[in-house]
C-alpha cells in the first residue's frame, strides 16, 4: 500500500504540492509551527488536525478555525472528527486539498470526475502549472477572485483619473503662467 498524502489543488504558489502522511497526527494551518504549513490568509494559524486511524486511514478535525473546514462541500463542525475517504476534497479556508489514501481504488465524484491514486499513473509528482482542478466546489473562491479583480480595476481607474486631472491642471497652470 502506498503512503497516504494530501495535495494542494487551489491556484497559487503551492498548487500541486503533496504532503505525505506518515505520522499519527498532523496539525495543518498558516502558522509555521504546524506540521503542514500553508501560508494563506484564509487559513487559521492552527486550522485543523489530521488523525491516523487504526487501519491507516486519516480523519480530519476542525480546531475552531475562523473560515471553517469542508469535506466534499459539507461543513465540518468544530471538534468533530470526520473520516477521510480516498479522493475526498477538503477545503480549509479558501484552499482545496485532495486526500489520496494510497489505496488502489477508484472513487467516483459527482457524475463525471474520477479521482485515482496518483501513484497508479506513474506521474505522482506533477508540475504545478500542469494541474487542473480535479473536482469539488470552487465557485465561492472563484466569485471572491472575480470580486477582488473588479475592485482592483475600479481602484486602478480612479487612480488613473486622478493622475489625468493632476496632469491637466499642471499643463493649464503652465500655459497660464506662460501667457501672463
Amino acid at each position: 500500500m502506498a503512503t497516504p498524502k494530501i495535495q494542494v489543488l487551489s491556484e497559487g504558489a503551492q498548487r500541486g504540492t503533496s504532503f505525505p502522511l506518515t505520522k499519527e497526527t498532523y496539525s495543518l494551518g498558516r502558522a509555521e509551527s504546524c506540521d503542514i504549513c500553508i501560508p494563506d490568509s484564509t487559513i487559521s494559524g492552527h486550522h485543523c488536525t489530521l488523525i491516523q486511524g487504526e487501519n491507516g486511514s486519516y480523519s480530519l478535525r476542525d480546531e475552531g478555525s475562523t473560515n471553517g473546514t469542508r469535506i466534499n462541500g459539507e461543513h465540518v463542525e468544530e471538534g468533530v472528527e470526520v473520516k477521510l475517504n480516498n479522493g475526498d476534497i477538503f477545503q480549509v479556508g479558501g484552499i482545496e486539498l485532495l486526500y489520496d489514501s494510497g489505496e488502489n481504488t477508484h472513487v467516483e465524484i459527482g457524475r463525471t470526475a474520477t479521482v485515482i491514486n496518483l501513484d497508479d499513473t506513474g506521474v505522482a509528482d506533477h508540475v504545478s502549472t500542469t494541474l487542473h482542478n480535479m473536482g469539488g466546489k470552487t465557485g465561492a473562491k472563484r466569485r471572491v477572485m472575480l470580486r477582488d479583480n473588479r475592485g482592483h480595476k475600479i481602484v486602478f481607474y480612479v487612480i488613473i483619473a486622478l493622475l489625468a486631472i493632476l496632469a491637466l491642471g499642471a499643463v493649464g497652470y503652465f500655459l497660464m503662467s506662460m501667457a501672463g
